[in-house]
């Protein structure tokens, strides 16, 4: 495990990729989902690679609205369970940064649930990221 780890953009032609990875989204991707989100011009998934194992991922999403220009929510960033604490989360998080300045997609902003102190260290220990105090509502 100790390899180099690859960062890569995925789309349309990594729907076979996509679909069979395991043990890294909450759920078994959805075909038709996976599909329509590949094809998407506003939708992001970045792959972490080590030695051809994907680690880690992180999807983001182009919004918009009237009166600003697009910018990126991050959706979703894991790291396998054993490849964390080796740098795979904040190498994931640089390139939607950079991505992001480079497209014009800026700011970018991320939530984290009140509750996942994991995250909210992790989020923090990037140090240039503005904290904001929010409150997020979730109909389920």
């Amino acid at each position: 495990m100790d390899g180099a780890i690859e960062i890569r953009l995925v789309g349309p032609d990594d729907f076979a990729l996509v679909t069979e990875v395991r043990g890294i989204f909450d759920n078994p991707p959805i075909p038709e989902q996976t599909r329509n989100f590949l094809a998407s011009d506003r939708e992001f998934l970045w792959l972490a690679f080590c030695d051809g194992e994907i680690t880690g991922f992180v999807s983001a999403t182009s919004i918009l609205h009237p009166d600003k220009l697009p910018h990126l929510f991050v959706n979703e960033l894991e790291t396998r369970e054993g490849f964390r604490r080796r740098g795979i989360a904040t190498r994931l998080m640089r390139t939607v940064q950079d991505y992001g300045k480079a497209q014009g997609l800026w700011p970018i902003w991320v939530a984290a649930e009140g509750d996942d102190a994991q995250a909210i260290a992790f989020y923090r220990s990037l140090g240039d990221m503005e904290e904001r105090g929010a409150t997020v509502f979730e109909w389920e």
